[in-house]
């Protein structure tokens, strides 16, 4: 296909996530400086492997969702052989605070997925702060460019030694400017924008 006749549109999401306090989350739950993993249960997010590598960090590890249709029995797994320092929550609605204020009390969100495109509640809790250990499957290089840290889901052992290291490093602003500039819902609908007026200003010659 021609370079010309393709435009990249990129995921965004909300801006709000950028003024998400942790106090909200911390009083209810009195959890803080936690690793998260926000989303479905299943297979492809490889929430499995994520709790097996936890099982060598002095940490917690907070889960919020339930599961995927159709991976129940995934699920149970997951809390079968979820170490004492894993908390299973129940799926925060996407509007509520309290699921931003989770993104802002952790101090890591993990997503070790077999691949992603690039993991939009990744996106949120890196506006919100947080430090991000993702798959190095699929688009996300092309998001967080060198302000994460990037694992290969087929190793527990990866997965542990790079979420140990973010939970000592400090939180950055380097990945909230980052998405900030290019990756909110307002640079996509300008971006989509402009590929119409580019298929338009074609037509008309």
């Amino acid at each position: 296909m021609p370079a010309e006749k393709i435009s990249i549109v990129y995921n965004g999401v909300e801006k709000r996530f950028k003024a998400a306090k942790p106090g909200l989350f911390q009083a209810k739950h009195g959890l803080k400086d936690f690793v998260l993993y926000v989303g479905r249960v299943e297979e492809r997010k490889n929430v499995l492997s994520l709790i097996r590598a936890m099982k060598g960090i002095d940490a917690k590890l907070v889960v919020i969702g339930g599961a995927k249709a159709g991976s129940e029995a995934y699920f149970e797994q997951c809390k079968k052989e979820a170490g004492k320092n894993t908390v299973f929550l129940a799926k925060i609605p996407h509007d509520s605070k309290m699921l931003a204020s989770a993104y802002a009390a952790c101090k890591v969100f993990a997503l070790p997925s077999w691949y992603e495109t690039p993991g939009l509640a990744a996106l949120e809790a890196g506006l919100a702060g947080a430090n991000i250990v993702i798959t190095r499957e699929g688009s996300t290089r092309e998001y967080f460019s060198n302000k994460a840290a990037y694992v290969n889901p087929n190793s527990v052992q990866d997965i542990r030694e790079k979420v140990g290291q973010q939970l000592q490093k400090p939180k950055s602003q380097a990945l909230i400017e980052r998405i900030e500039k290019n990756f909110l819902w307002q640079n996509t609908a300008e971006q989509t924008k402009a590929a119409y007026e580019k298929i338009l200003e074609r037509g008309a010659r």
